[in-house]
């Protein structure tokens, strides 16, 4: 026993000794935690010990703090521009023209696309890319959706921006990151979308097509309003029943065959009308059922979930039989994807939801377009740029509120291939789960943020399932870290803070001087002396922050009548600071 408890306290002072010597390096850190046993209880605890500001971040062992004498210099820091501090420990500090400007990529549809074409969506939930033939795939799980890839363009890098189906559908309806999306948080459990913000649906309903959804599990109950811009009464969410379950991960039942059931009658009520139809497919979610009525692979869980894809692609083919049968399959664009993928062990994670990796995010991205020729496509796309896509093949104006591009371009053949375009993404949970990334034909970048800081890249373009980290490796991956590097910095700061933030403290009229809390000041506020009743007038009014400043302050301004004069009263609720 004596022998034992000498060799373990051994082995520990030896782990402790090989991480604070290597701490430098995060490969040395990364193989303690993973092999010992023992590496992540010690990393952990020397980092709590070498906190000097108690920020939660320490600057050894891939703790990350780039400054630990100030609480609000650490890895996830909300990035102040051009106060010369670097406060995410990203990039240096970050600049306001650092913001990126979105180029949308807008484009004349092509002369070949019918002037009364139909859309339809098909979002299939836990479907990872290379588990489908067309990307390679050894089993024949997908012979329709191959056959769809032959006759259209096939996108072979197509990335979801989060692991999860709470982030990856408002991405793919709005054309916004997840993390950018309007978030209606004020209804239960998993957020919604606010009204301001632009679904796929509402335009193309606005360029005169009738729109409906057939979607198949409680996430996307009405009250969440992913029914945006659905036409009333078109919106059926009644396969839902189908999938039970409590916890989201552990689900029970099957949809496929119900879901195109629904889809069809639904096309059976538009008289020859245009539309845009999306249809959910959630079966190769967890837990995986047998389908008897289409090819086994076996017992083990991943043949299981070979036989659920297998099966819903035999549901999407009697949906795409059903537009041949009506005639409207050559003048339909038909997007095809993945909400998220799946693990099954891959860097030992199973299943989705936490983690950035290519097993949960690399997904399938097919687009027909009638009358292109068929296309495969190398250049990264992600799935924010499904709504641009969409709205530049129907002729509606580019917005600045799309965070993707439009691919037209891609698809009709007029753009090449553009091997470093990065697609990026981002997750974020409770308790400071934090992770961030950058991909493009060649690497795979991930920051993870927090709880535990550290650096991974995959080169995907010869090591596709990601075995290999070289994050401490020059190459291919520095350049997607650059770019990564300008992309995190410039997502912190807010739109129109080049013209809102001033470079020093400004003289005013006449000083107020008024805190607001402990973080802000109002420093003065300018107005006209007189205001005519039913006219116009601007007002300014000048800030001070002294520190950072929690999501949700709020400062609301009162305008009074005293007198026949304006007077300005400032209130704040609830009693915190501007943000």
């Amino acid at each position: 026993l004596r022998a034992r408890l000498g060799a373990a306290v051994a082995t520990v002072l030896a782990l402790a000794l090989l991480m604070v010597v290597g701490g430098a390096r995060p490969a040395v850190v990364k193989a303690a935690v993973a092999y010992s046993g023992l590496g992540g209880p010690i990393a952990q605890s020397v980092r709590r010990g070498i906190d000097f500001d108690h920020d939660g971040f320490s600057p050894v062992l891939g703790g990350g703090d780039c400054d630990d004498l100030d609480a609000s210099v650490h890895p996830g820091a909300r990035e102040i521009p051009d106060d010369g501090i670097d406060q995410n420990c990203v990039g240096g500090d970050a600049t306001t023209a650092a913001r990126p400007v979105d180029d949308v990529g807008f484009v004349a549809p092509p002369a070949s696309l019918p002037p009364d074409f139909d859309v339809v969506l098909i979002t299939i939930d836990t479907l990872r890319a290379d588990h489908l033939g067309t990307y390679g795939y050894g089993r024949d799980t997908s012979p329709r959706l191959d056959a769809l890839a032959a006759e259209g363009a096939l996108f072979v890098n197509g990335w979801a921006h989060a692991p999860s189906t709470r982030y990856s559908m408002p991405a793919i309806l709005t054309g916004r990151l997840p993390l950018d999306v309007y978030y209606d948080y004020g209804v239960s459990g998993w957020p919604g979308i606010l009204p301001k913000a632009t679904t796929i649906a509402e335009i193309l309903r606005d360029r005169g097509l009738h729109t409906g959804a057939v979607v198949n599990y409680h996430y996307f109950d009405p009250y969440r309003h992913m029914d945006q811009g659905i036409d009333p009464g078109d919106y059926d969410n009644s396969n839902a029943r189908l999938h039970q379950g409590s916890d989201p991960a552990h689900t029970k039942g099957s949809s496929s065959r119900e879901q195109t059931d629904h889809a069809i009658k639904w096309l059976d009520t538009l008289g020859g009308q245009r539309f845009f139809l999306w249809v959910h497919y959630y079966d190769p979610h967890h837990e995986y059922e047998r389908h008897r009525e289409v090819p086994q692979f076996g017992d083990a869980p991943m043949d299981l979930y070979d036989n659920e894809i297998r099966w819903t692609d035999s549901q999407i083919g009697r949906l795409f039989d059903d537009l041949k049968r009506r005639g409207v399959w050559d003048k339909t664009i038909v997007v095809v994807t993945g909400d998220h993928g799946e693990g099954f062990g891959e860097h030992d994670v199973t299943h989705h939801g936490y983690h950035l990796y290519a097993a949960q995010t690399k997904v399938p991205f097919i687009i027909k377009v009638p009358g292109q020729p068929p296309r495969r496509i190398t250049t990264p796309v992600g799935h924010v740029d499904i709504l641009p896509t969409l709205a530049d093949l129907a002729g509606a104006a580019p917005s600045t509120e799309m965070m993707g591009r439009s691919l037209v371009d891609l698809l009709d053949g007029s753009a090449p291939p553009d091997r470093d375009r990065v697609i990026f993404q981002q997750l974020s949970y409770e308790n400071h789960h934090e992770m961030r990334a950058a991909v493009d034909q060649r690497c795979h970048l991930i920051y993870n943020v927090s709880p535990h800081t550290s650096w991974e890249a995959y080169r995907i373009d010869v090591d596709p399932a990601e075995v290999h980290d070289v994050s401490d490796q020059p190459g291919p991956c520095d350049t997607v870290k650059a770019a990564f590097a300008r992309w995190y910095d410039g997502d912190q700061i807010p739109p129109g803070a080049a013209e809102a933030l001033l470079p020093a403290r400004p003289t005013v009229a006449r000083e107020l001087d008024v805190d607001l809390g402990r973080e802000v000041r109002l420093l003065g506020v300018a107005l006209p002396a007189e205001i005519q009743a039913g006219a116009t007038f601007d007002v300014t009014w000048t800030f001070e922050a002294r520190g950072k400043l929690d999501d949700g302050w709020k400062v609301f301004a009162h305008f009074e009548q005293v007198g026949g004069r304006g007077r300005f009263t400032g209130d704040h609720e609830p009693a915190r600071p501007f943000a």
